[in-house]
This record gives C-alpha cells, sequence and structure tokens, in this order.
C-alpha cells in the first residue's frame, strides 16, 4: 500500500511538473552596458495577461518588469539601472503563481561603464579573449544578407515571432540559447480576466478592525485609478484575508495610481498598500563574466551610444495597445476652459460655463448633478447624481470639487449616461482635466495614498546604432519575406541577426547568422 502511494505521488508530482507553464524570454542581445534597455519579446503558454521579468544575480534583483501578453505573446523592454555592478545576470520570466527554472532562464551580460562596481565574485581580469564564433544555423527561416537583408519565411506554416539585427563585437554573452527548446503546453486553463491582477493590503492600527467590519456589513470597498486615463479606474471588494484585489485592464507606463478605501470614517487610521507580485530571489552558479583591456573601445563605443539613445541615435515606435474604455470619446460633452472667462470658483464656472452640470448645497453636503442626455427629448429635463473624477481619478468626496482651483482646469469632460463602477450606478460621469494631468493641488484623507506604479512596458520596435533593427511581434505567412533597414550597415564590421518564434501549431523556429559587409 505504501509503495503504491508513493509511485501515485511521484506520477502526480511528474505530471505537475508537465503540465506547468513554461515562458520563453528573446532578447535583441545578450551583452548590454549599464543604462541600456532590454529589448525583450515573451511567448507563454501561461493563458495570464501579464509576464514578470526580473534581472537576477547572486545579491538578488537589479531591475524588474512587466510584459503585457495577448495570446501566448507579448513584447516589452527592461532599462538596466545606471549603478548594476558588472556581471554576469540571469533574465527570469514567468506568469502569476509560477516559479522561473532558473537554469533556463537566459544569462545576460551587464559592463558598467561608468561605475567600478562588480558583482562579488561574479568578474574574472583575462589579458584576452578569442573571437567570437561566426554563427550560421536555423530551422523555418532563411537569410539573404549579400545586400538587402531580407528574412523569409521558409516553414510552411504562419508564424509570430521576434527580429533582431545588432552589431557584433567583443563583448561576448557566457552562451547563446535559442527558443529551439521550447515547447509549449496546451493550455489547461483560460483566464478571463483582460489584466492585471493588483492585490492591495489593509495597513494601519484600526485596519483590523475595518477589515472586520467590511467582511461584516459589506459597506466598504476600495478604488484603484491612474491620474491622467479615462478608463484607468476599478474598484475592489474586501477578500475573505482582508486584502483587495484589482482586476486591471492592465496598466502602462511609470505611473502614479491612487488607492483610496471608502465607506471608511475619516478618522480610523488605516490605508491600502500595494503588494509586489514578483518572486525575487538570486540567481546562483552564474558563470564569471570576463573582461579584458582589449574590450575598451567597443565599450566607450556602447557607452556613447547607450547616452545618445534619448537623442538622435534611435528611432522607436510604439505598437498599437489593446483599449478598453470606461466610457466612450462620442459620449462627451467637452468645455475647453480658456475658449471661456475665466472664473475663481468652481460654483461660478458651473453656473457661467457648462449648462449640463450644475452643484447645490443642500444640509452642508455638496452635490454634483448632470443632465441626463435622452431626457431632453421628453416633456421635462432629468437631472442625475454625477460622479466625479480628476485626471481620471474618481473623487468621492464632492467637497474637494468645490473647493477645488478652477485655474488648474484645462478641459470639463461630461458623459450623460449611466455608467456603474463596483457596483454602484451613477447617472453621468463629470471629468476635470488638468494642464498637468497629476490631480495637482488636490488634498486626500489619510486613508486615500498616491504610489508610484511600473506597469507593463509599452511594445515597442526600436533602430539603433548598436541594434540597428528590433521588432518584437512579427507575423509571416507562409513564403513571406522581411526587409530589413541595412542603410546604416559599415563596411568591415561583423553584424548578427536573430530571429525566433512559433508556427500556429506551437513549433519553434529560429535563425542565427553573423556575416561581414
Amino acid at each position: 500500500m505504501t509503495m503504491r502511494r508513493t509511485i501515485i505521488t511521484i506520477i502526480s508530482a511528474l505530471a505537475a511538473t508537465l503540465a506547468c507553464a513554461q515562458t520563453y524570454l528573446a532578447t535583441d542581445k545578450y551583452c548590454y552596458v549599464a543604462g541600456d534597455r532590454i529589448w525583450c519579446s515573451a511567448f507563454s503558454d501561461a493563458a495570464e495577461p501579464v509576464v514578470y521579468i526580473e534581472l537576477l544575480s547572486s545579491e538578488g534583483p537589479a531591475a524588474r518588469g512587466r510584459i503585457a501578453m495577448l495570446d501566448g505573446r507579448g513584447g516589452g523592454s527592461l532599462r538596466i539601472p545606471f549603478g548594476t555592478p558588472t556581471g554576469n545576470y540571469r533574465l527570469a520570466a514567468y506568469a502569476s503563481g509560477e516559479t522561473p527554472d532558473m537554469q533556463n532562464c537566459a544569462v545576460i551580460s551587464v559592463f558598467n561603464t561608468l561605475s567600478v562596481s562588480r558583482v562579488p565574485e561574479g568578474v574574472e581580469s583575462v589579458q584576452s579573449l578569442p573571437t567570437g564564433p561566426t554563427v550560421q544555423s536555423g530551422y523555418g527561416l532563411s537569410a539573404d544578407t549579400s545586400g538587402s537583408i531580407v528574412l523569409e519565411n521558409t516553414s510552411g506554416r504562419e508564424l509570430t515571432l521576434c527580429v533582431s539585427l545588432s552589431r557584433d563585437d567583443s563583448l561576448q554573452p557566457a552562451a547563446f540559447r535559442s527558443i529551439s527548446s521550447f515547447r509549449p503546453a496546451a493550455r489547461s486553463r483560460e483566464v478571463n480576466r483582460k489584466g492585471e491582477s493588483v492585490k492591495a493590503v489593509m495597513v494601519g492600527s484600526d485596519a483590523a478592525q475595518t477589515a472586520a467590519e467590511a467582511l461584516l456589513h459589506g459597506e466598504i470597498d476600495a478604488l484603484l485609478g491612474v491620474p491622467g486615463g479615462k478608463t484607468e479606474c476599478c474598484v475592489a471588494q474586501p477578500s475573505a484575508d482582508g486584502s483587495f484585489v484589482f482586476e486591471t485592464e492592465n496598466i502602462y507606463g511609470d505611473v502614479d495610481v491612487v488607492c483610496m478605501l471608502r465607506g471608511v470614517d475619516k478618522d480610523r487610521d488605516c490605508h491600502l498598500e500595494l503588494q509586489q507580485p514578483f518572486v525575487g530571489g538570486t540567481a546562483q552558479d552564474l558563470p564569471k563574466l570576463k573582461i579584458c583591456p582589449s574590450q575598451e573601445k567597443d565599450l566607450v563605443r556602447r557607452s556613447g551610444a547607450m547616452l545618445a539613445e534619448a537623442r538622435t541615435d534611435t528611432l522607436i515606435r510604439s505598437l498599437p495597445l489593446p483599449a478598453d474604455h470606461f466610457f466612450l470619446d462620442n459620449e462627451c460633452i467637452s468645455y475647453e476652459l480658456d475658449d471661456y472667462a475665466r472664473f475663481p470658483t468652481m460654483e461660478e464656472l458651473f453656473v457661467e460655463i457648462t449648462p449640463n452640470i450644475k452643484m447645490r448645497r443642500r444640509g452642508g453636503k455638496v452635490s454634483l448633478y448632470l443632465l441626463k442626455e435622452r431626457s431632453v427629448y421628453g416633456a421635462a429635463p432629468r437631472w442625475g447624481d454625477a460622479m466625479a473624477m480628476i485626471d481620471g481619478v474618481p473623487v468621492p468626496d464632492n467637497e474637494l470639487i468645490a473647493s477645488y482651483d478652477p485655474a488648474l482646469v484645462k478641459t470639463v469632460e461630461s458623459y450623460p449616461y449611466s455608467y456603474s463602477l463596483g457596483g454602484r450606478v451613477f447617472d453621468g460621469v463629470v471629468n476635470f482635466v488638468t494642464f498637468k494631468g497629476n490631480m495637482p493641488g488636490l488634498s486626500f484623507d489619510d486613508n486615500i495614498r498616491i504610489y508610484g506604479f511600473a506597469g507593463c512596458s509599452i511594445p515597442e520596435s526600436h533602430e539603433g546604432s548598436e541594434t540597428i533593427y528590433w521588432h518584437p511581434l512579427v507575423k509571416l505567412a507562409p513564403g513571406e519575406k522581411l526587409s530589413l533597414p541595412s542603410g546604416s550597415l559599415a563596411e568591415g564590421v561583423r553584424y548578427r541577426l536573430s530571429a525566433e518564434g512559433l508556427t500556429d501549431g506551437g513549433l519553434p523556429v529560429y535563425l542565427q547568422k553573423t556575416f561581414e559587409r
């Protein structure tokens, strides 16, 4: 009986391992200088809307980021901090609830040209290094580099892939790898949500009592909003452990987020803190990074290219992002305040400029009303309760709207239709768009906090002097060709062309080729 249980346990553990989600991360290069961006393309069978990436050394994480996924594919980038010590790192990629397989993560070499800091026991100085090997291998793809650079799909299937053309030099990576060993499994589970689940917990001396009351009476919820966006706001109900999980539509870029508790007395000492979703940890058994004096010229060139990236060295194009709007632009009645005489108070603004919005004080309470669009066709107009927003973030206390400085407001947008947010129905929405777009001059209660949030990196194609061409999300039909920019390629310089992807049947295709002009 014991033996049988042991066998069953082993089989169950093996099945769980085989069913574990996989994520493969392709990059434009394997060697960088501190301050560079690592351009990434993600392939995953996890069916999750976000993949997390971490640059890990034996000391811990050096950088972290998010990549938004759609149908198992995503693209983005990760900036290497300027203070990152010289050494080798592992670039881990994993979906929510998964643990990265460190041994299958790419090894990334980082050279810090602005500091002498090094990963402890991670760098070896040598007198010389062999010249990098000439590489030409692949399956399902071919490339003509004799004149114009042309990549062709020879797999006979439709492909989704990433393509990189970069300069090859003396900064040699610890190891090359390809997507050839990646075998995505059939997705056993589908995720209905469109974006990342952001978790927050209640903290403070009154947090435990407030959490218990929230579960008992159901009168407390939480709201998360992103200033400057029209649609990036969502509401969460308390979980059994007192935490809140916001189901977002994916937040892009480095932004501020507003976290607030609704239905909590102002004198309560409690607020929300966002939880980090990253696994963290360290990368062990990394090979030492070998450096030698002959690399100085290439390091100087790379460092100059990195510093020039924000100027004229690169051409970056943002790729399309999915857009799901909380309300639609064509429903908006907009008032550009610079087109009108300016007034010193918000109440005067409503009286003199916005005929479909009015503010009333009754019993010491400020209320905001909006003229319902469809009611104007009836016998009499109907005014409904409006939800107020500043720069796309709901402001539940209308007293803050009444006392707000109208000189900070650029546009008043009104949406005269019914909307539901977190189970609460409003007869319309009034959004005050400021010149700065970040809710300037607004003072919140202590249970409302603003945090910096590093959202999903925006998928971008890239053209520069070191990475000549990068595109993370290319689709090629059978036999289709892709022409890469080659006008900036210099005579006597060696380049590396790399392409990795999957067929529509999930089979890997790849091409790695070095060539000299």
